[in-house]
């Protein structure tokens, strides 16, 4: 059986303790604040992250891990592996992915295939493709049916979220809204779609309540829902009020 090795970066959200159960490779994004540069899951939490976002008062930026740090870890890896399975963040997202594939064309060429995929998805929807492929590669799924378990999660994998201000999506450059429209959303909480990579409007909502309804709504919309997982940043009460909401049609205790 050939050796497959699955990499990824921590826009994933996958927790280190499943990371390193399931042999995941994670490669850290850079976050700023201030003048300090921290590792993304190793040298600062998410919530740490998040708080100083918050406090508004250090100006808290992400950039991605430079094609460097791919190279040294496909070079790494290559003489144990004979495929390896990229998986990254939307390439309209950040430039993670472009990253990557940046670095595989410095490699000579050898034995080992890599493959750079852009997922087109973002935190927990690309950590979702990423732990199946690695469980896949656990039970001993061949590199053919490990891509093919990619490319159909890639399809059916969907991410709907809403924040209380855009004011940080809109920094980070990952809205390509007209500035009309952005000044239209300034008092709702949207609700926001993953589409094709790219984060778009999908539902105004001007209150939590609504915005949860939305989400629920977006749920009960598939007629046959696999997985849900539900993710915050600041507001754990939220996702206990979504649970609720979810539960007739999809069992809170399955949610991850």
């Amino acid at each position: 059986m050939a050796g497959i090795k699955i990499v990824t970066d921590s826009t994933a959200d996958i927790p280190l303790g499943l990371a390193h159960e399931l042999g995941i490779e994670v490669v850290p994004m850079y976050l700023h604040v201030g003048e300090q540069t921290f590792r993304a899951g190793l040298d600062i939490t998410n919530d740490q992250f998040y708080q100083w976002m918050q406090d508004g008062r250090i100006k808290a930026t992400t950039s991605s891990p430079p094609p460097i740090m791919y190279e040294q870890l496909y070079r790494r890896l290559t003489p144990d592996y004979d495929y390896i399975f990229s998986l990254h963040l939307s390439g309209r997202l950040g430039s993670t992915c472009r990253a990557a594939q940046q670095a595989r064309a410095r490699l000579p060429a050898s034995a080992t295939r890599i493959e750079v995929i852009d997922t087109k998805l973002a935190s927990m929807g690309l950590g979702l493709v990423v732990t199946h492929a690695a469980r896949a590669v656990r039970d001993g799924a061949t590199p053919a049916e490990v891509a093919q378990l990619i490319n159909n999660l890639n399809q059916h994998c969907h991410v709907v979220f809403f924040v209380d201000t855009i004011e940080y999506l809109e920094h980070t450059g990952r809205l390509s809204l007209a500035t009309s429209v952005l000044g239209s959303m300034q008092r709702i909480k949207p609700l926001m779609l993953l589409d094709e990579g790219e984060i778009v409007p999908y539902e105004r909502t001007r209150t939590r309540a609504k915005a949860i309804e939305g989400l629920y709504t977006f749920i009960e919309d598939f007629p046959h829902v696999q997985e849900v997982i539900a993710l915050y940043s600041t507001t754990p009460e939220d996702v206990e009020k979504l649970l609720e909401k979810v539960d007739p049609i999809f069992p809170r205790d399955q949610v991850q």
